[in-house]
């Protein structure tokens, strides 16, 4: 499963694109400020760690974040996760997860100090069980750390949507499948109409508002099985999955009309806008590139012929 924007990609098995690019709903200030915390994370309970031994093996005294009942909250990562953090963060599953992972371990360090605080020993199976669980944590720690600067490569900061890098390894692989099954699939340019002079008229703080706000539309106007990326500047690409011409073009033009009808509200005003649509389609001599390709030359049709429409590729044109 795949997000792009507020939705979600939903695949078969052999179009499981969640081994491509995962996505979690969060801001890029919160993403920064994740990526922070788990790096310090990892080499504060490194740190940590030391300590544990060094109160076991060289008689010093044990930090309160060994100690305490609850000690889970007064580390630096615990600190940051119960006081700080978004309401997204808390509630995504992967945190969740580290959350218990995290607590766990710290209940299970305390459990063996308070035991050696009454025995001085260390029962074997309880250390192995410590260190289990502190190896669990720094994996939990360094996947979800990856997975936040995966997040930060794959998607664009802007809108949310897939970058054009990523788009690509989709586009790629949704055409092996199309390969394989002789499935159809048709790939859609998008490109705002005159949005040089939403820029020009309004600022580029405008020009961004407008591509946030039909970024959002784009994230709900098309199937779970759909992937819409932003392309580069005001331009997006769309990839229809398992869709003929027909169809293709039944939707791209519902899309087009509602895109007319979108408001984009800055400062004071309210900024109307178009799309200009070109579409192409699978065919089994035809390499991804090249119906990408064919989709931008209609596209650029579909200005030149007025704009705010959608137009197919036609061989020749």
């Amino acid at each position: 499963m795949v997000k792009t924007g507020n939705s979600k990609i939903t695949m078969t098995s052999e179009l499981d694109f969640n081994q491509i690019v995962n996505r979690n709903n969060f801001s890029q200030e919160e993403i920064e400020e994740a990526l922070n915390i788990m790096e310090r994370a990892i080499e504060n309970h490194r740190a940590w760690y030391v300590q544990l031994h060094e109160g076991l093996l060289c008689k010093q005294d044990f930090p309160v974040t060994i100690t305490a009942g609850d000690a889970h909250r007064k580390c630096d990562f615990g600190c940051w996760f119960y006081s700080h953090s978004s309401d997204e963060i808390r509630d995504n599953p992967e945190f969740k997860t580290l959350e218990t992972t995290h607590q766990t371990m710290h209940d299970e360090v305390r459990k063996l100090v308070e035991t050696f605080k009454r025995t001085r020993e260390v029962n074997l199976d309880d250390y192995r069980r410590v260190s289990h669980k502190q190896e669990k944590l720094m994996k939990s720690l360094v996947t979800l750390r990856d997975n936040l600067i995966n997040q930060q490569h794959s998607f664009d900061p802007l809108t949310g949507l897939i970058n054009r890098k990523s788009i690509g390894l989709i586009l790629e692989k949704n055409h092996s499948y199309s390969m394989r099954h002789r499935t159809p699939y048709s790939i859609a340019m998008l490109d705002i109409d005159f949005f040089k002079s939403v820029n020009d008229n309004y600022g580029h703080q405008a020009g961004d508002q407008v591509l946030r706000v039909l970024s959002d539309y784009l994230s709900s106007a098309f199937r779970h099985s759909d992937s819409v990326s932003r392309y580069g500047g005001e331009e997006f690409l769309i990839l229809l999955p398992d869709t003929g011409h027909d169809s293709a073009l039944a939707i791209l033009e519902k899309v087009c009309k509602e895109i007319s009808q979108l408001r984009a509200q800055y400062e004071d005003k309210e900024i109307t806008f178009t799309a200009s649509i070109g579409v192409s389609d699978f065919e089994a001599d035809k390499s991804v590139g090249e119906i990408v390709h064919e989709a931008d030359r209609a596209l650029y049709t579909a200005k030149a012929n007025g704009r705010n429409q959608v137009v197919a590729y036609q061989p020749g044109s």
